[in-house]
């Protein structure tokens, strides 16, 4: 169906002339130019806006962000949530594919002058957007030399035995806190270190041998050490036990040898005061109460000493053993 010429004439415009390309597709193009100012924030994300050359203060979280248009913001997106590892003294690739790395680079000089080598892995995050991007060129290797450096002036001042027996997690400790504190307060780099782990720790090949024979004799040591604490710890009861029961008898025996000169003294005491009061009597007591002793089984004849020529009687003895 054809238009009619009053269609055409409707359409046309005003001056009789046909409307400039430019004038339909400049709109579009400027459409166009603006959805450049349209960008996303995956959830693990953050995003970093330049404006004109000069960072936002605010990082902008995961979602949808309307922005100016290209040329006047420049986007930087990185992964904050994202764990980051870093080798000190060895190569993680190579410990993947199965190779050796260099062990000059994991050797440490300990507080007694010995050589062990000692590789560790950091593990990292991001933590500030800003400082991250603009005050760092190169993270991984300050991670890296932070790391390093703590750890060489930790080991510097443990002997060998500690740093490859049982210090290794205050050395983690210490290596990490230290770290820390270089990366953050030193360089304020925007990282927080999460762990620092020590990948073994063994001495130089040359020596290896030694120090092994040095591990079996410490562990035969130990060995002999708690074998004797066992042995100490089985005995000690019974030992505790005669030693109460010879201090039991001991008291008991004092005590005993106490009340028998207790009373002993007391007989004595009323001997003396006897022999004091009546000394004769006591004295031709005592005499005879002697010879009941020294002779039991002899016969003895008392004569009082009014009828014999002595004041302390005589006393005839018969020699025959009594019946």
């Amino acid at each position: 169906m054809s238009k009619c010429p009053a269609d055409k004439q409707m359409s046309a415009p005003a001056d009789g002339r046909k409307r400039p390309l430019w004038v339909t597709v400049l709109p579009s193009l400027l459409v166009l130019y603006a959805a450049t100012g349209i960008y996303t924030v995956k959830p693990d994300e953050r995003a970093v806006v330049r404006r004109c050359g000069k960072a936002l203060k605010i990082s902008q979280p995961p979602g949808l962000h309307l922005g100016l248009p290209w040329g006047f913001d420049q986007i930087s997106k990185i992964r904050a949530l994202q764990m980051k590892r870093e080798a000190v003294g060895m190569d993680l690739t190579a410990r993947t594919l199965g190779r050796r790395s260099e062990p000059l680079e994991a050797q440490c000089l300990t507080g007694d002058k010995n050589l062990v080598i000692i590789p560790a892995v950091a593990q990292y995050r991001i933590s500030d957007a800003h400082r991250y991007l603009f005050r760092l060129s190169d993270a991984p290797a300050l991670v890296r030399n932070a790391v390093s450096a703590a750890l060489s002036s930790v080991i510097s001042r443990m002997s060998v035995d500690d740093v490859l027996t049982s210090h290794r997690l205050a050395i983690q400790s210490e290596v990490m806190r230290r770290a820390s504190a270089v990366l953050n307060e030193r360089h304020g780099a925007g990282v927080q270190l999460m762990s620092v782990s020590l990948e073994g720790g063994t001495p130089p090949p040359e020596v290896a041998d030694a120090f092994r024979d040095v591990a079996r004799a410490r562990g035969d040591a130990a060995r002999a050490i708690n074998q004797a604490r066992g042995y100490a710890n089985r005995i000690r009861p019974e030992a505790e036990g005669d030693a109460q029961r010879i201090v039991s008898e001991a008291e008991a025996e004092a005590e005993e040898m106490v009340h028998i000169a207790t009373g002993d003294a007391e007989r004595f005491a009323l001997v003396a005061a006897n022999v004091a009061d009546q000394r004769d009597l006591a004295m031709r007591r005592l005499l005879l109460e002697t010879m009941e002793t020294v002779l039991p089984r002899v016969r003895k004849i008392v004569v009082d000493h009014n009828q014999g020529p002595l004041d302390l009687g005589l006393i005839e003895i018969d020699d025959t053993p009594a019946p």
